[in-house]
């Protein structure tokens, strides 16, 4: 008796535990029935591994609705994805025409999600044309973050084997085979030492040079011509200013001050000149040995200082 007893209250439960399951399944069957939601479709140029029916479709990163169904499209040639939208966000979509669906990885499990949000640029340009009428209001696409990527590395790949390395390798064989043939020449060794010795000639020759004209003051004369031109213009001044009569004896004192002037700057100016003459001669002297004897620059001994026995300046 017992037994039975127990018997129907198993089989009680069971068939409560049915009548929940049918229940529920039949609720969320209605409710999904019922919900107000439009059907959209969308299609894509590229894999759609990773997306399922069921998989999640938002908007602007907020849950919209979910994808029903994944098919080929007419043409054979784009993925078709028939998604379901809450109407709302459907009124939004209809009317913002920067929208595109987009494949997102969902972390990194390898599931996907459709992101639909707004773009710019060449993305709104990137969404594949239809030649068929779609069964519903379709959402343009643009490819995902990851295709870019790839299309940005097949790009690179293909400039990267459109360069011709072997003829580069063998024009750098070439020429750094032509660099040593060059560098090994006994030629270029000759060259670089004959440079190296005009090098030491010309500091020789400028360090005669200095040697010569050292001593050679022409500043001092200049100075002197501009001091006397100042007292004749203070002087043709003073004539203008002052009355002839009175200023007569003292403008010929003033005369004779100036041309004694004049003729201290005259023999310094002199002076100056006759020493430039010399040393002009010297130098013209010391190109003509380096013309006619180029090695004593390099193997004699330096000239022994001169001594001016000469009158000296004014």
């Amino acid at each position: 008796m017992a037994s039975e007893a127990r018997k129907l209250q198993v089989g009680f439960f069971v068939l409560g535990a049915a009548t929940i399951a049918i229940g529920a399944a039949v609720w969320l069957g209605a409710n999904r029935y019922f919900a107000d939601e439009i059907d959209m479709v969308t299609y894509f140029s590229e894999s759609v591994q990773g997306l399922d029916p069921g998989s999640d479709v938002k908007y602007r990163g907020v849950p919209a609705g979910r994808v029903e169904s994944i098919d080929i499209a007419e043409d054979d040639q784009l993925i078709e994805v028939t998604m379901s939208i809450k109407a709302g966000v459907a009124d939004v979509i209809r009317s913002d025409d920067t929208l595109r669906a987009q494949l997102e990885l969902a972390g990194i499990t390898g599931l996907r999600y459709i992101e639909i949000d707004r773009h710019s640029g060449d993305a709104l340009r990137k969404s594949p044309v239809l030649d068929f009428p779609p069964p519903h209001h379709a959402i343009p696409s643009t490819p995902s973050s990851f295709k870019a990527v790839q299309e940005a590395l097949t790009e690179i790949y293909d400039h990267v084997m459109a360069v011709d390395f072997g003829g580069i390798s063998d024009d750098v064989r070439a020429t750094l085979q032509a660099a040593d043939m060059i560098l090994r020449d006994d030629r270029l060794q000759r060259t670089l030492t004959s440079l190296a010795e005009l090098s030491e000639s010309a500091s020789r020759v400028t360090r005669n040079v200095e040697e010569i004209t050292q001593g050679v003051e022409v500043g001092a004369a200049v100075e002197e011509l501009r001091r006397t031109t100042s007292e004749v213009r203070m002087f043709l001044s003073g004539l203008r200013e002052q009355q002839v009569g009175d200023r007569l004896r003292s403008t010929i004192d003033d005369f004779g001050e100036v041309a004694r002037s004049s003729q201290q700057m005259i023999y310094a100016l002199q002076a100056a000149i006759d020493r430039l003459g010399r040393t002009l001669s010297n130098l013209e002297t010391v190109t003509d040995d380096v013309s006619r004897q180029p090695s004593r620059l390099l193997f004699s001994d330096p000239p022994p200082e001169r001594s001016d026995s000469t009158g000296g300046d004014g």
